[in-house]
């Protein structure tokens, strides 16, 4: 029989190697995705475990029950997996890795949705706008649409691509598949209604952790990206640290103040979802006219972003694997 894989040891070149995976094949459609095992858990948690009548505070502990079983047991799901003997376990980290990075599907999309509005399909804009974004799409214009769908390029830059890779070098598989465990919960919990102001509280507080670091990295790697795209690198740090916290989360403002700074743009200010504005602060000092011109820009600086991540993230890896051998 073989033997059990060491976890560290490789580690920076299944990262490499899963990364190369999501940038040839992206989320393919059927493809059996961790994400979707872990909405559907999701769900059926949240009916057994949510409020029971409005106001219920007593949702608020058995949302960190929910988390904790959500996060512990793709955590464990991967640590199982990820023990195969070699070289299987090798293998299926690499394939557990890939399903956790988002590039190529968000480079997709955005992509899409500017392909749309150059042939002056504004209604099929929004629909595709929908696939990045969470806010109404009905009654944006192109600049909206543009500026939207740029928010969310540099938002999942950090969330989709960022964050799994640092997550990834520091535990592996497991790791990265409890970081999108939690990212998931956030993103069907997380919100501020009735029902979910309680059940969600603690997988938005475990979202704000998870991706602390990872946002506070996303400012000099997206400036470092933009002087070498020929872009405004100058701005993306200068903006960056400025506007870094002009949003109620303590993460997102960090990657949308890079990219507005680099792309000469103004991000943020007023949102309308589910027909209720919300009036957040404007991030960056350039023009609000956001163009396709500027959509394009928003993904070479993904590319060459994400790139410095795989880089940080693979330095990372080996420095951990040096560590273990010199213990």
């Amino acid at each position: 029989m073989g033997k059990p894989m060491s976890r560290g040891r490789g580690r920076a070149a299944r990262i490499g190697a899963a990364f190369a995976l999501d940038a040839l094949l992206g989320d393919p459609e059927g493809y059996p995705h961790p994400v979707r095992v872990m909405g559907r858990c999701i769900e059926r948690l949240e009916v057994a475990l949510g409020p029971r009548y409005a106001g219920d505070r007593g949702a608020r502990p058995r949302g960190c029950l929910l988390a904790a079983l959500v996060a512990g047991g793709s955590w464990a799901a991967g640590r199982a997996l990820t023990s195969l003997p070699a070289p299987l376990g090798g293998c299926v980290e690499t394939l557990l890795l890939y399903t956790a990075f988002a590039w190529k599907d968000l480079e997709r999309s955005a992509l899409r949705v500017a392909g749309d509005l150059e042939r002056g399909d504004l209604s099929a804009a929004r629909s595709h706008l929908r696939a990045l974004v969470g806010r109404d799409t009905e009654e944006l214009d192109e600049y909206g649409i543009c500026r939207a769908a740029v928010e969310s390029v540099a938002e999942n830059y950090c969330d989709g691509v960022l964050a799994p890779l640092i997550w990834a070098a520091v535990g592996g598989a497991p790791a990265a598949l409890a970081f999108k465990a939690v990212s998931t919960m956030d993103s069907m919990l997380g919100h501020r209604d009735e029902r979910h102001l309680h059940l969600g509280w603690c997988p938005a507080r475990l979202d704000d952790l998870a991706v602390f670091i990872p946002a506070r990295l996303s400012l000099p790697l997206t400036a470092a990206a933009a002087f070498a795209c020929g872009l405004d690198g100058a701005g993306a740090w200068r903006v960056g640290l400025r506007d870094r916290l002009r949003h109620s989360s303590p993460n997102s403002a960090h990657p949308e103040a890079a990219f507005a700074g680099a792309l000469g743009l103004e991000l943020g200010g007023p949102v309308r979802y589910r027909g209720e504005l919300h009036a957040y602060p404007a991030i960056g000092d350039g023009t609000r006219m956001a163009t396709t011109e500027h959509l394009r820009e928003a993904v070479r600086l993904l590319r060459v972003a994400s790139l410095a991540g795989l880089a940080l993230a693979m330095a990372l890896a080996r420095a951990r694997e040096k560590g273990r051998d010199g213990a």
